[in-house]
């Protein structure tokens, strides 16, 4: 079942526009990096900066940082609206309901396939800018300066060979894709109560927005550490470049998206097992 979904997804146009598009933006930056050739380092995170064109390991780092903040959301959220209202949208999701399967195996095909696509795109964009960034400034060390601890008395510098760069960016990775779970648990919950992908689409996308916006209103900060999307949550994934590394806030996120990720997904389930055939 999980092979027929996986065919059938990755035959639709929209699938591969969206990777292309993971991939692209990363090489402009890149692109753009290169050419301009900026003096000053570049934020990454609330407490970290790199010098671009010190190491190649630097573009992801500067890739993930601009794009989390929308286009990665907006991936894992495509991918998930099309599980189900994709095939509301086509008419085709009726004959599913009707087929001698249980829909919770259904369901759970369409969520693995979805959930294997949205970790593509996060890989792409990484991969993407890791092979532009060795390519245009090389297999050298990450620096990376330590804003949090860093004085006008005392420069607080942290540098990796390659080899653990690689090893940081693979744990950063893991924790991006933790960071945008909730969003694709809440837009497969979507795709269950509308039959136009773009309203789910919009929908998940919202709940970052309006969950961004209720961590910077002043007289709301207590609820910043409960709230599924935050900017300081979503800039976690650099403390995975400081040294040492501080994992109390990278657990506590992940609790908290696991959490958000069981509650969206358990709503779907109940009401992908409760639709009517007729929907």
């Amino acid at each position: 079942m999980i092979s027929v979904e996986l065919l059938k997804q990755i035959s639709r146009r929209s699938v591969w526009a969206t990777l292309a598009v993971m991939a692209l933006v990363p090489a402009l930056l890149t692109a753009v990096i290169g050419i301009t050739r900026p003096a000053l380092a570049e934020r990454v995170g609330n407490w970290g900066s790199v010098v671009t064109e010190s190491s190649g390991f630097t573009m992801p780092l500067i890739a993930l940082n601009a794009m989390l903040l929308f286009l990665l959301p907006l991936a894992v959220a495509i991918f998930a609206a099309q599980a189900v209202a994709g095939e509301a949208a086509w008419g085709s999701l009726r004959y599913l309901l009707i087929r001698p399967i249980s829909r919770s195996r259904l369901l759970a095909a369409k969520a693995a396939v979805a959930a294997a696509l949205s970790v593509a795109a996060v890989a792409t964009a990484s991969l993407s800018a890791l092979a532009a960034g060795l390519l245009a400034f090389g297999w050298r060390p990450l620096t990376v300066l330590d804003l949090r601890h860093t004085t006008a008395f005392h420069l607080a510098v942290v540098t990796f060979p390659p080899g653990a760069a690689a090893g940081r960016l693979g744990l950063a990775l893991v924790y991006v894709m933790a960071v945008v779970a909730s969003t694709f648990a809440f837009a497969l919950l979507l795709s269950t109560l509308t039959a136009r992908p773009f309203s789910a689409v919009a929908g998940a996308v919202g709940l970052g927005l309006v969950s961004r916006a209720l961590d910077n209103v002043p007289g709301l900060h207590v609820l910043g550490p409960w709230l599924p999307v935050t900017d300081a949550g979503t800039a976690l994934w650099t403390t995975a470049f400081f040294q040492p590394v501080d994992l109390s806030g990278l657990l506590h996120a992940a609790l908290l998206q696991a959490l958000y990720t069981a509650a969206f997904l358990g709503a779907a389930w109940l009401r992908f097992a409760r639709m009517d055939v007729l929907d």
